[in-house]
């Protein structure tokens, strides 16, 4: 908000330096970046809260300086000369949708000889940074500046019909406005229309069809309240931006329309010779009431920390502009219709401190019993999670929950659509983690950043039943590709990941997380969404992690069109974890074995297995049958081809024997072999090696 000091004054005389004001409005949240000097004339730019729409405007700041410096303030009256015929006579006006448009007001002036506006007023509303038009737009500029209130004027012999509606606009609806953009409206906007067509777009800016010309003779001005939040939603999703929008979107005096007209007809009639109609039309079905707020001066005490007394509460609000009525034990407070933002007491509370004085209230200690910080559970498996995959050496990354609708797609579960998308490509809620992932891989190599190995702990959407919230859950994804070990003596092939490094990594969470029952079961020429596309899964390189019966995991290599596509120089793997399921059997105090005191018998087992049988029953009979003599059973070779007949495996397991209380002998471990072997041969069919 630029403000001119030879302007302001006409409304608070004061004779402080522009310096010294320009400190004390900073002192009460109006801090001032620059002081610009225009001739004789000093310009203030105060940057403004978004809570301040009472300060966009001359008299809202002389109100503040009014206050810093105890001078009274001198307001604008203004009592134009009425001629008949009644202006409900020259137009009709209608208000079809009443919540976007609370009050509008209208009033006709006639005999009007559009010309240039006096050379004082072109100097204001340059030092304002608005341009000079003519005396008719410059006079609702000038308003607009002095009161806050945006007004619009229309030609009024282009009107079809003599006629106002407001509406909302038709699907589709076109309308060409003062900037000379075609725009296309949908049916949330709100426009001012005549008998026709749209001839304004409501609180943010007029059409062409109907503006102001050299041959004008007859204005219709238009002063009304809109509701905020209507026109902050039209003016971003139009990608406009004016200072009546500005003004509106923030909150504007619903009791200042009627005073804007009378000032505005003021103004048309001295500087245009118009001949000013009677009796403004003014529309306001459902008044707005003031805010009655209830202030306890013992509980501003208590927040200030300074001993205020309840008179000079009292003086200090109604300086405000605020309504008091004094009572015990609280103040009855009628917040003015010019401060929106004035709602509780808190509100009233800071405002009695911002007027007080910061400098004046004392420092102190905050004093209060305190309790000890407890991490929330979520927060502490969270924490184990993201320790155990770091220890794997992963890095956490970041991916937006907002994607494109190909993408929430992906998920194979019912998106979630964002009412106000700001681009088509952040239109969704996404349903997984993995093409965030995938993204993050493809980004890493197009910089010829290879070796890449994350996760991403973050909520993914579905849509719930109608009328209800969206479902959120919880998940993990893993995402890696490329060397993930080096050494001289490594061979390449090796030293890249591949599906049993991710399978590892998830294991070490498991085991993290005190998970000891998980199984991976493979999806043999499944895919993990089957209905999902684009499909992110190769169709037979993907398993899922089933624990207590439940899936909790999926993890494979991604899907080789999604590899190409994104031309990844390794094979990329990923992992999606359910969070809220997994952590539901996790057991996270565990209790540590004792140190062995006798030592351990080891032996080796080899067995020849059908390839298209899971290696995991293998070890699922080796341990029933080994009963609980069996320490540790580990899978340390697999071998195909002669002479392993076609189709079968070979595969050898080291076995480890021992029990608490003493040294096994031979003859017992090797019972405990034999017990396997006859398992094995005659539950799974294994042909056994020597």
């Amino acid at each position: 908000m630029r403000a001119s000091l030879e302007w302001l004054r006409e409304y608070v005389h004061f004779d402080v330096t522009p310096e010294a004001l320009a400190e004390r409005l900073a002192g009460v949240g109006l801090p001032v970046e620059r002081i610009e000097r225009l001739g004789d004339d000093r310009v203030l730019e105060i940057e403004l809260t978004a809570n301040r729409p009472d300060c966009m405007s001359m008299v809202g700041i002389a109100r503040e300086v009014s206050l810093l410096l105890g001078r009274p303030l001198l307001t604008p009256a203004s009592l134009p000369v009425e001629h008949p015929p009644a202006t409900a006579d020259r137009i009709a006006i209608e208000v079809a949708d009443a919540e976007g448009c609370p009050r509008f007001t209208a009033r006709v002036i006639e005999g009007v000889r559009v010309g240039p506006s006096p050379l004082w007023v072109q100097r204001r509303l340059d030092a304002s940074g608005i341009r000079a038009i003519n005396n008719v737009v410059d006079a609702t500029n000038y308003v607009m500046l002095e009161l806050g209130q945006p007004m619009h004027a229309f030609d009024y012999a282009r009107l079809v019909g003599r006629r106002l509606l407001i509406r909302r606009a038709w699907p589709g609806e076109l309308l060409t406005t003062l900037d000379g953009v075609n725009r296309t409206l949908d049916a949330d906007a709100l426009v001012v229309a005549d008998g026709a067509r749209a001839v304004a777009l409501a609180g943010i800016i007029g059409g062409s069809e109907t503006e102001i010309g050299p041959e004008t003779e007859t204005v219709l001005m238009e002063a009304a309240y809109w509701k905020p939040s209507t026109i902050g939603r039209t003016a971003r999703r139009l990608g406009i931006r004016t200072d009546a929008s500005a003004r509106f979107e923030r909150g504007m005096d619903p009791a200042a329309p009627p005073r804007a007209q009378d000032r505005a007809a003021q103004f048309l009639a001295e500087w245009s010779g118009g001949r000013v109609l009677s009796r403004i039309v003014d529309i306001y079905p459902r008044p707005l009431e003031r805010r009655t707020i209830h202030l306890r001066p013992g509980r501003a005490v208590a927040v200030l920390g300074v001993d205020i007394s309840s008179a000079e509460i009292a003086r200090i609000l109604r300086a405000l502009g605020c309504e008091v009525h004094e009572g015990e034990p609280a103040l009855t407070v009628h917040a003015p219709s010019f401060r929106p933002d004035l709602t509780g007491e808190e509100d009233l509370i800071e405002e009695i401190a911002r007027i007080y004085g910061y400098e004046r209230i004392p420092l102190t200690l905050p004093r209060g019993e305190t309790t000890p910080a407890v991490a929330a559970p979520t927060l502490m498996a969270d924490a184990r999670v993201r320790e155990a995959l770091v220890r794997c050496g992963l890095t956490e990354v970041l991916t937006l929950a907002l994607v494109s609708e190909e993408m929430a797609a992906a998920g194979g579960t019912v998106p979630v659509r964002v009412q106000n998308p700001l681009t088509v490509d952040q239109a969704m809620l996404r349903t997984t983690l993995i093409p965030g992932l995938v993204e993050i891989l493809a980004s890493n190599a197009a910089r010829r950043q290879d070796d890449v190995q994350v996760f991403e702990l973050g909520r993914v959407f579905a849509a719930g039943a109608a009328g209800t919230r969206p479902l959120e859950r919880r998940m993990l994804g893993i995402g890696a590709m490329g060397r993930w070990r080096t050494g001289w003596n490594l061979p390449p092939d090796q030293a890249l990941v591949d599906f049993y490094h991710l399978k590892g990594i998830v294991e070490t969470l498991l085991q993290a997380l005190g998970v000891s029952h998980g199984r991976f079961s493979p999806l043999l020429g499944g895919v993990a969404y089957p209905h999902a596309r684009p499909a992110w899964w190769h169709p037979g390189r993907v398993a899922d992690l089933v624990v207590g019966g439940a899936t909790v995991a999926r993890l494979g290599e991604l899907h080789p069109e999604q590899h190409a596509s994104r031309r990844l120089p390794h094979r990329a793997y990923l992992a999606e974890v359910d969070l809220e399921a997994l952590l539901a059997a996790a057991v996270f105090v565990q209790t540590l074995p004792e140190i062995p005191r006798y030592p351990a018998v080891e032996r080796d087992i080899a067995v020849v297995w059908p390839a298209g049988r899971p290696a995991a029953s293998v070890q699922d009979a080796i341990r029933a049958a080994a009963g609980t003599l069996l320490e540790a059973v580990e899978l340390f070779d697999a071998y195909a081809g002669p002479p392993v007949p076609p189709g079968h495996r070979s595969l050898a397991y080291h076995l480890r024997l021992r029990t608490p209380d003493r040294t096994l002998t031979a003859e017992e471990a090797e019972e405990v072999v034999q017990r396997v072997r006859i398992a094995l041969q005659e539950h799974g069919g294994a042909q056994l090696r020597e």
